[in-house]
């Protein structure tokens, strides 16, 4: 917290600003099955030329599922950048994205945001096994 009256995230808005928004949400499996059989039913949907045999072999892993859930709510992919695009008469043109899935976090964030608010840096990402 800065010892100054100065406002973390106060920029003034200018022309050529870059903002890049860096969205964090975690989620637990509690049942794997389940997911990966609603995954693919969503992932039909999505794709409604695909056979069942086709999305069994797309969605195969948790990542795959959770990437198929986000675009099906409309909060990744095509439905996500229609609905962002039409900020560009209001002056924010959309850039490029993308997407991390992070397993085994040690420290999974609370549904309760405030009580991760004095955490340190919650977009830090958890060290690999192999790394030092």
């Amino acid at each position: 917290m800065p010892s100054d009256d100065s406002t973390i995230g106060g920029d003034p808005v200018a022309d050529g600003m870059v903002l890049s928004l860096r969205l964090r949400r975690d989620f637990t499996v509690t049942d794997a099955g389940r997911l990966l059989t609603a995954a693919r039913r969503l992932y039909r949907e999505l794709n409604p030329d695909t056979s069942a045999d086709e999305a069994a072999g797309t969605v195969t892993c948790a990542a795959d599922a959770l990437f198929v859930i986000l675009e099906h709510a409309d909060l990744l992919g095509d439905a996500a950048d229609d609905r962002l695009s039409d900020h560009a008469a209001n002056g924010l043109a959309i850039g490029g994205w993308r997407a991390q899935i992070v397993l085994g976090e040690p420290a999974p964030l609370s549904p309760e945001p405030r009580s991760d608010c004095l955490r340190g840096d919650v977009f830090a990402l958890p060290p690999r096994d192999h790394e030092v």
